[in-house]
């Protein structure tokens, strides 16, 4: 189940994982199974063109990243998302560039102990094939999403 609203608990589930606190206003997406958040978004710093997400997951699915892609291009109407990852986080960054984004800078000591890698992905460059995705679906690996057990 997907769930997608403004809730606090999952933008503390996020922000726990992740060492950072969420100020309102902002958006969340999670994916719950048996009752419990497997991986979750925060959506915050909406500009129109672009929206920052921060993402923690114990599990990532096609299912979920389809749906937040369709949240940021047809929901939100952003050409492009932003993504802050720790520099520490050798699993996020290779995920990330799995789904299309690119590394474009880096802000020291983001999150008190550690710098933030900032990355961009741009609607055009997402591999799930928004528009034009096949029969099978967007990947043939385990889950779909090219990742395994990581966060950001």
């Amino acid at each position: 189940m997907i769930v997608s609203e403004p809730r606090e608990d999952i933008a503390a589930w996020v922000g726990g994982k992740i060492g950072v606190t969420f100020h309102p206003p902002f958006t969340a997406m999670a994916q719950v199974h048996g009752g419990r958040i497997i991986a979750a978004y925060v959506f915050n710093v909406w500009t129109e063109h672009d929206v920052e997400v921060s993402l923690a997951a114990d599990r990532l699915s096609a299912t979920l990243m389809r749906a937040v892609f369709r949240y940021v291009v047809d929901q939100l109407g952003c050409r492009r998302a932003t993504f802050r990852t720790r520099a520490d986080n050798v699993q996020a960054q290779a995920a990330l560039e799995r789904l299309g984004a690119r590394l474009e800078g880096r802000q020291t000591a983001y999150f008190g102990d550690c710098d933030a890698l900032l990355y961009g992905i741009m609607k055009e460059d997402f591999p799930y094939g928004l528009h034009a995705e096949g029969p099978e679906g967007p990947r043939s690996d385990t889950d779909g999403s090219g990742a395994d057990r990581h966060q950001c």
